[in-house]
């Protein structure tokens, strides 16, 4: 079985899927990380070349190819929700990683520029977002405080998914 994380940015999706992974011994994959991979770009550049619809379909091709195969810890990027047919392809586990955004906005001040995030607001990103997130979502989990806490929280969520 896979296991999809999907969330805001900064939520922490790359972090809680890397020791989770480590925790069940499965392979983790940033699907970011594979699109840049893929198209020899960086996310940013292929926002401000291309545009975000086609960043998406390249998101969904990513998706489609990193979901084959079993035992995947899967962190997707924060938008992978607004294309609704993704949800097809999420075949496994999809956690979603809530976080209040004050937090969000205090773990992502020093990171990368998010190219969204120049001519939208977290705010408005979550208030588009949310319903979608929790459409997709198998399990929701809380990553306020401490990963490993969210980590344990999501391997009791599988015990009882198992159940």
């Amino acid at each position: 079985m896979n296991i999809y994380l999907i969330g805001m940015p900064g939520t922490g999706k790359t972090t809680i899927g890397k020791l989770l992974a480590k925790k069940l011994s499965y392979e983790f994959v940033d699907l970011d990380h594979q699109i840049e991979k893929e198209s020899l770009m960086f996310i940013d550049v292929i926002f401000e070349q291309y545009g975000e619809k086609i960043f998406r379909e390249l998101e969904t091709k990513a998706l489609k190819e990193v979901s084959t195969g079993t035992n995947k810890i899967i962190s997707t990027g924060g938008g992978i929700v607004t294309i609704k047919e993704n949800k097809n392809y999420m075949d496994g586990l999809v956690i979603f990683i809530d976080t209040e955004l004050d937090i969000i906005e205090e773990r992502i001040q020093n990171d990368f520029p998010r190219p969204l995030l120049k001519t939208k607001t977290l705010s408005t990103l979550k208030d588009e977002r949310m319903l979608k997130y929790i459409f997709f979502a198998d399990v929701i989990v809380s990553n306020d405080s401490d990963p490993d806490k969210t980590v344990t929280e999501i391997l009791k969520a599988l015990e009882n998914h198992h159940a």
